[in-house]
């Protein structure tokens, strides 16, 4: 990681989309304006706003990971954990940012989001490493109306037995989740689509196929040397697609939607440590 980079914990990046058909349709228009070369961006004529990174709506997937999440991999393989979440409201393109919805026949569209685009680069990294052996473990969860589901595990039975706990020496961890380990990128990518696949998503005002639930997806890493079995070391990385937060009166959710809002609120609130 870059030297100015190492003292601050959180970095934050702003990503405006395009305009969609719909907006477009109802004469919708851009509000923000943006100053070249600076991560400014100005809302109107006069409320600037300064992030670490700012991306216009012309940015591609590949831009925004080379910016924002690819220092943070080099700094696992250093023995650092890592979070990317994607927070905003629902339709700003969070689970596109994310590769929320990823399916192999996208493998190699500039489309892919985070997430695969992660992998790739893990097991790139680990091939020039021949130096070290590594082990890797997946998980997948989301969180929907306070409940953790396990989404790489079929039976619900077994998803009702998972809960939170506080470990004094390795912080939060989430008992009874199932964890995969993963060979190469094809069985991790296998992973997240098949919890993409289990994501719960319904229809608001917003948002036609809107995710309604907070998805953690984890990659914990065991690296040891070759030549010295007592230098081991582990990181974990969270790759956060959080459900959208927004007011009510804009989604028009009712019943089981506005519910759903309810408690999407209140899980960000609470569930800071994850």
């Amino acid at each position: 990681m870059k030297e100015e980079v190492k003292g601050i914990p959180v970095r934050v990046a702003l990503r405006c989309r395009p305009l969609v058909p719909k907006e477009i349709s109802e004469g919708c228009q851009m509000c923000l304006s943006f100053v070249p070369g600076e991560p400014q961006v100005v809302v109107g004529t006069d409320k600037s706003f300064t992030y670490d990174f700012v991306f216009d709506p012309s940015t591609e997937q590949e831009e925004v990971f080379n910016t924002a999440v690819a220092p943070l991999i080099k700094g696992v393989f250093k023995g650092y954990n890592a979070t990317v979440l994607a927070y905003g409201q629902t339709g700003s393109g969070k689970t596109y940012s994310m590769g929320g919805a990823y399916t192999a026949e996208q493998e190699n569209e500039p489309t892919v989001g985070v997430i695969p685009r992660v992998i790739q680069m893990l097991f790139k990294e680990i091939n020039k490493k021949s130096d070290f052996e590594f082990t890797l473990k997946v998980s997948y969860l989301e969180i929907y109306n306070e409940e953790i589901l396990d989404l790489l595990c079929s039976s619900r039975e077994k998803a009702s037995q998972i809960n939170i706990r506080e470990d004094p020496k390795e912080g939060i961890k989430i008992v009874g989740l199932t964890e995969k380990t993963v060979l190469v990128a094809l069985d991790t990518i296998s992973c997240l689509e098949q919890g993409n696949n289990c994501r719960t998503v319904a229809s608001t005002a917003m948002n036609s196929q809107s995710s309604r639930s907070h998805a953690i997806f984890t990659i914990s890493i065991e690296q040891r040397k070759k030549n010295d079995k007592n230098s081991s070391f582990r990181s974990k990385l969270h790759l956060v697609d959080l459900a959208g937060s927004e007011r009510q009166k804009k989604t028009k959710a009712e019943g089981d939607r506005l519910k759903e809002g309810e408690k999407v609120i209140k899980v960000i609130v609470v569930d800071k440590n994850f």
